[in-house]
């Protein structure tokens, strides 16, 4: 199934798309030079056609904004290998505890209402002056992978959600299974720390070649 990671920003700074993606290869190319795989990674972002088009990619003075859903696509070697869907959203009012939620069957705590439901997942794992900033930001990321996507967007999709928490001082969260519950609240460092590596022992290196295995099944 599709997989996606959360980027909770702790300042309300929005990056240049740019940024994002030049940032996201550079994690990619560093990952491949450590391992020893012999691949050159290109990352490009770009806008979603609605209908079949030439690919429009994203300009660089591009800024992420609330709304804004885009592809990454990763070429290997100068091919196109696969894509994962990064995506800017407000904060709801779905994302608040309310005064039903105290109920059965969601049984949460009265002190919680009116604030962020995030709060379950990072109280008590993450420090609480950044708590704090996370609870009062207007917006998140999330970024997906399609299901039985390939190695490289399979990798690449935690790359971008690393370049994003990095450059907004966040943590990053599955609610999904894309990485194991005991990693959410993780800084980018602390996910960068294990996500590259774990991905090509998973995959195997040969995966990263642009004439390796294709998709998963």
């Amino acid at each position: 199934m599709s997989t996606a990671i959360d980027i909770y920003p702790a300042t309300d700074l929005m990056p240049l798309v740019e940024q994002t993606r030049a940032r996201t290869q550079e994690l990619f190319q560093q990952l491949l030079d450590r391992r020893g795989i012999v691949s050159k990674i290109e990352v490009k972002a770009f806008c979603p056609n609605a209908e079949p088009g030439p690919i429009r990619y994203a300009a660089d003075e591009l800024r992420w904004h609330q709304g804004l859903d885009l592809g990454f696509g990763y070429w290997i070697n100068g091919e196109w290998d696969s894509s994962s869907w990064p995506s800017c959203v407000a904060v709801e009012a779905d994302d608040f505890v309310t005064e039903e939620d105290t109920v059965w069957p969601f049984l949460w705590s009265p002190e919680f209402i009116g604030c962020r439901t995030i709060i379950d997942d990072f109280e008590g794992v993450v420090p609480a002056p950044k708590l704090g900033q996370l609870l009062t930001q207007d917006h998140y990321w999330y970024e997906y992978r399609n299901a039985g996507g390939p190695a490289v967007a399979s990798t690449g999709y935690g790359l971008v959600a690393a370049a994003l928490a990095e450059a907004t001082d966040g943590v990053l969260a599955s609610s999904d299974s894309a990485f194991d519950i005991e990693h959410n609240g993780e800084t980018a460092e602390q996910f960068l720390s294990w996500w590259g590596d774990r991905q090509v022992d998973w995959y195997g290196p040969e995966r990263f070649l642009a004439d390796g295995p294709g998709f998963e099944t």
